[in-house]
């Protein structure tokens, strides 16, 4: 089962209170207008309602006979209940029109059936998470299918191979990892300059892997360091709220995408936060994709042996190179 955060798991449980709210009022409505319409159905509930509350005090005033009672009772309900359907019927109503319609009529909108849960709420976690993911990332506009190759060097290298070759090589092998992701599946880091795709590629599987009904969590590395340091040192009921579970959401989810490694303001406080994340989901196996427009030179030098050695030596590295693409995309609007 995917790892959700709390946050989703609380908007999954709201709809679902939601609908049954909608089911009972919509059922107590349709109860009411009956009612006023057919008395007999009225009378009919209540002394249902009636036989209902006499069972217990059967059971109590005379246990020997209870099993009777309770068959006889029930056989007198089931009486009533095929008299009320009659009505319904010549009325114009379904047999099932005075009760709830659950959008879910597998656990009647419960989420769980016993202690398995339901496809509808697994499906709700999914919406949810791809929500949360493309309100924190521009997910739509990063796709496999929007990743352009045409804006990378046709020309080979010193090896003979071309720019535009090698992007097409990296293409595939994210298209591939996404479309085989497991929770076990290898972390990756994406280094190289600014606007060569390193954050494209990175949503665009985010997204798919999203799509399969994983937990995935994107941001910025800055941003992380907020929630975390916010979780440890807020000091108000409001911030706690805040920032609550903010290191088990990043810790527990699926996939942790991390976005610009290298801009976060540098202090023992996030030296410490980042070795925590990084190393804890490589000792448990949990895929992290981070992009950074750090060479590994440069990563190596930026951060403590422990974390680079985790970075460089734990992750799957993919080297990006070229152009900036948004300033030539920017170059060409301009002249439109």
């Amino acid at each position: 089962m995917a790892n959700y955060s709390k946050h989703i798991y609380d908007k999954a449980w709201a709809t679902l209170e939601a609908r049954k709210n909608r089911a009972r009022e919509t059922a107590a409505a349709r109860r009411a207008k009956v009612r006023a319409m057919l008395p007999e159905i009225a009378a009919i509930e209540r002394e249902m309602a009636v036989q209902a509350s006499s069972i217990a005090k059967m059971v109590i005033a005379d246990p020997d006979r209870a099993e009777e009672r309770i068959k006889a009772l029930g056989d007198a309900n089931l009486s009533l209940q095929r008299r009320r359907e009659r009505l319904l019927a010549e009325a114009g109503y379904p047999a099932d029109y005075l009760s709830e319609q659950y959008e879910c009529a597998t656990c009647q909108d419960a989420g769980f059936i016993g202690a398995k849960m339901c496809k509808c709420m697994a499906g709700l976690l999914r919406q949810e998470a791809a929500a949360t993911l493309g309100r924190s990332a521009p997910i739509k506009d990063c796709t496999f299918e929007r990743f352009s190759l045409e804006y990378y060097d046709t020309g080979p290298d010193e090896t003979g191979v071309s720019l535009r070759e090698r992007m097409r090589d990296k293409l595939t092998f994210c298209q591939d990892w996404a479309a085989d992701f497991s929770p076990r599946s290898e972390s990756m880091l994406l280094a190289g300059p600014t606007g060569v795709g390193k954050t494209h590629l990175s949503l665009a599987m985010a997204g798919r892997v999203s799509e399969s009904g994983y937990s995935v969590v994107y941001t910025p590395v800055q941003r992380m360091m907020d929630f975390l340091e916010g979780e440890k040192f807020a000091r108000d009921a409001q911030g706690r709220e805040k920032f609550f579970g903010a290191t088990d959401g990043y810790l527990d989810c699926d996939l942790l995408v991390l976005d610009d490694l290298g801009t976060e303001l540098s202090t023992a406080f996030t030296s410490a936060a980042l070795f925590n994340i990084l190393n804890t989901r490589l000792v448990e196996e949990r895929p992290t994709i981070i992009s950074t427009n750090l060479e590994l030179g440069e990563i190596k030098a930026r951060y403590s042996q422990r974390i680079a050695s985790r970075l460089i030596y734990g992750y799957k590295v993919l080297r990006f190179g070229g152009k900036d693409i948004r300033y030539i995309k920017k170059m060409e609007r301009s002249q439109l």
